[in-house]
């Protein structure tokens, strides 16, 4: 869904619009590799933390980066979600 949206916000010229389909595109790649690492982990008892940024949506494990690649707000920003 996002591809189709951020094509209509570009080709439109609405930039905040852009910016934030491109976001959640990129986020959301992550978040379905995080969904299959996930499944393939169940069962296994394995705990980790996941580190969520407050603009975007980003997630990573176990730490967060010194800034997010997607939106660049600071690492020291991310919350940590066990």
């Amino acid at each position: 869904m996002c591809p189709g949206m951020l094509a209509k916000a570009k080709s439109e010229g609405i930039k905040p619009a852009e910016i934030s389909f491109d976001h959640a595109n990129q986020v959301e790649k992550i978040h379905a590799g995080a969904h299959e690492k996930g499944m393939a982990d169940l069962g296994k008892n394995k705990a980790v933390d996941y580190y969520v940024c407050p603009v975007c949506g980003n997630t990573v494990e176990e730490k967060a980066q010194a800034e997010c690649p997607i939106c660049g707000t600071m690492g020291f920003e991310f919350m940590r979600i066990l």
